[in-house]
């Protein structure tokens, strides 16, 4: 496994980026990360935000994806520490906010067209300065999509996104799954820096996520950034302890649905 500095080696961070990259990656430099920042979208069946959060941090999950409001929230809730990466607008204030915070990480939100305009660069290359500033680790999703806000799958567009994350300033990149295995490796060789695979829409089967999430490792990610096939499950804790079987421990497909099934 490599180390955090040759895992980070092309964005350099500084002193307040490793130590908080270590609290997100730890020692095998990979995470699973539950997204629950959904309530903002406003498209999906919600659920608790503090039973969910509560069963997600029993299960192990190494990080959680939530707005700063819901951070203030869940901070006298959660029964054990748990890194907050905070989802941001494209204002370098709330990178300063974070910081205050105590948050670990940032992550920015872009689905459109690929390549990006220059408006839109300009969006994302102002966050990533703020983030060098204050030490401030960054996550930029960069999801490519057509002109109906339909994710495109296609593995020239997803290479293209995921350079461009890393060109603008992201420390990580959030990005969807293309397969089969050796399409995706093409994919995170591309990137210069690592990649947390998307979970996107909720999958027909808990196999079929932690399939994608298998795949994704095997080709070179990181990890993955995963919600609602979480946390839309009935048992999300369960969930939570088979994807980080896979993630952490090497198990395979069959293997995490031990887990799932009890």
């Amino acid at each position: 496994m490599p180390s955090i500095d040759e895992l980070f080696r092309a964005s350099k961070p500084s002193l307040g980026k490793k130590c908080r990259l270590r609290n997100i990656f730890g020692e095998d430099c990979r995470a699973l990360i539950v997204a629950m920042d959904h309530g903002m979208i406003g498209n999906v069946q919600l659920k608790p935000l503090g039973d969910i959060a509560e069963k997600v941090v029993e299960g192990g999950a190494d990080a959680l994806l939530i707005t700063p409001s819901a951070a203030r929230y869940l901070m006298d809730r959660l029964k054990r520490k748990v890194p907050f990466v905070f989802s941001i607008p494209y204002d370098p204030s709330y990178v300063e906010l974070a910081v205050k915070l105590g948050a670990d990480a940032v992550k920015t939100t872009y689905f459109g067209k690929v390549p990006l305009d220059w408006d839109a660069m300009e969006k994302v290359w102002a966050v990533a300065r703020a983030c060098d500033e204050w030490g401030m680790p960054y996550i930029a999703e960069i999801v490519p999509c057509d002109e109906n806000g339909k994710i495109i799958y296609d593995v020239e567009k997803v290479k293209q996104a995921v350079r461009i994350g890393g060109e603008l300033g992201g420390d990580v990149v959030k990005t969807p799954y293309v397969g089969p295995v050796q399409a995706y490796k093409e994919v995170v060789e591309t990137s210069f820096v690592p990649i947390t695979v998307m979970g996107g829409p909720k999958m027909d089967t808990i196999e079929d996520a932690l399939k994608m999430v298998k795949n994704a490792v095997d080709a070179g990610a990181t990890g993955g950034t995963i919600g609602r096939n979480i946390w839309q499950n009935e048992r999300p804790d369960r969930i939570v302890k088979a994807m980080i079987s896979i993630i952490h421990e090497g198990k395979d497909v069959e293997e995490a649905m031990k887990i799932v099934k009890g």
